[in-house]
């Protein structure tokens, strides 16, 4: 083995990274309060395959976006079959319904979450590994799906406690996007020369795109371009304003961003996106809308579907640690090998109610150090004499409230659980 081989070993791939610590906690915490509102707005729990054939993202994210150009973990597997880690999780969840033949009892209304992949400029809050929760409405086609869906993501942060402030726009339905489309063409062709590398391509592939560059050589571009909402038609204006008549029926704020076309090629209809404040910077960490052809598009039937995806990595990064709900740590020591038993059944006894450890390797005064290190509060010793007694000893390793570090209590068994949330728990942290 080389020393660079040997090096690599304790290092991750660049764009990947452990959860560790706190943030296993935080990480935990979102997905289960996230999980508890999708349950509340009808979403059952839908798992997909990490890996997938190319053709399924080729075909759904659309073959000119830069997911699919730039981004995505591609490789042959032994059979020579081109497959892709998933990098969003939409594609794979109408793969899905089409496959588990799902078409045919509508609506159908999934949640997921995991990890995605894509290969791009690893920066803050943005992983190559990075973890989303998705959810993804089938079926049904009116505006009130929108706001619902917008609703959902609202009360999520809210639940979570990160101030997201709501972006909306309408790309319109199809034939309103083919004529804005014409018009964009006319006015940035004027501009070609002045425009990014990525925003001359997308001048003839996609120029809905154009509007979504953060280039800024582009964005002062696109201040003049013409707007979408001049292109309407009245259907899909009407479908709009009941988007936001929702919205406000359920004081919901929201701004209008004109811009704001997402970056894959399957929205049509409402596109939203909530920002929050990371580091006195607005980020994205809630983004999704409506994609009525994009079952069709994949061999299904022609079904609408609107959904979102919360960008973990950024809501993690918004969170309060703070808020994480954390049970008192208690540590169980045994003097000799006699009372191993009562000590491991007083400690699963107790596991309800609190975090219990039980350091076995060293003397009393080693495990004493192994329980502080491990954040316990107290530490329960049990030798011959408390056995005898059906008693324990218990000695505080933090100060909590009136009872200071190193206090020393003889407590009956039958009465410590009452006795460790008495002098364990503050006042104010009990239910």
């Amino acid at each position: 083995m080389t020393k660079d081989e040997n090096t690599s070993l304790a290092q991750t791939v660049r764009g990947m990274r452990d959860l560790v610590g706190v943030d296993v906690s935080v990480y935990g915490e979102i997905i289960n309060t996230l999980m508890r509102v999708a349950y509340s707005h009808g979403y059952s729990q839908i798992e997909t395959p990490i890996l997938e054939f190319t053709s399924l993202f080729v075909r759904g994210l659309g073959e000119d976006t830069d997911v699919v150009g730039k981004e995505m973990f591609s490789f042959l597997d032994r059979a020579g079959q081109s497959v892709t880690l998933r990098p969003e999780g939409t594609a794979s969840a109408v793969r899905a319904l089409i496959t588990n033949k799902l078409t045919q009892t509508l609506p159908q209304k999934f949640f997921y979450y995991g990890p995605m992949f894509r290969y791009d400029r690893p920066q803050k809050g943005r992983y190559r590994q990075f973890f989303q929760f998705g959810i993804e409405d089938f079926g049904e086609s009116g505006p009130l799906s929108d706001v619902d869906v917008i609703a959902l993501a609202h009360e999520g942060l809210s639940k979570l406690g990160v101030q997201g402030e709501l972006f909306i726009n309408s790309i319109g339905d199809k034939s309103s996007r083919e004529i804005y489309k014409s018009h964009l063409v006319d006015y940035f062709s004027k501009y070609k020369n002045d425009l990014s590398e990525d925003s001359q391509r997308r001048l003839l592939t996609n120029p809905l795109r154009i509007l979504d560059s953060k280039e800024l050589s582009d964005i002062a571009i696109i201040e003049g371009s013409p707007s979408l909402f001049d292109f309407l038609s009245k259907d899909a204006a009407a479908f709009f304003d009941k988007v936001q008549d929702g919205l406000n029926v359920l004081s919901i704020p929201y701004s209008i961003d004109r811009t704001l076309v997402r970056g894959l090629d399957y929205y049509d209809h409402t596109t939203f996106e909530f920002k929050a404040n990371i580091d006195s910077q607005p980020l994205a960490v809630v983004g999704g809308g409506r994609y009525n052809g994009l079952v069709e598009e994949m061999g299904g039937p022609s079904i609408p579907a609107v959904g979102l995806a919360f960008g973990v990595d950024r809501v993690m990064l918004a969170y309060d640690r703070a808020r994480i709900p954390a049970k008192t740590v208690i540590s169980v020591l045994f003097v000799t090998e006699k009372e191993e038993v009562v000590a491991l059944k007083l400690a699963n006894a107790l596991r309800d109610k609190f975090n219990v450890i039980i350091p076995s390797d060293g003397g009393i005064a080693k495990r004493l150090k192994q329980s502080n290190t491990a954040g316990a509060t107290c530490a329960i010793i049990i030798g011959e004499d408390e056995v005898r007694l059906s008693a324990v000893k218990c000695k505080l390793l933090k100060a909590v409230g009136e009872y200071s570090d190193g206090d020393e209590f003889s407590v009956e068994q039958a009465n410590l659980e009452e006795f460790l949330m008495r002098v364990t728990v503050p006042k104010d942290k009990i239910l």
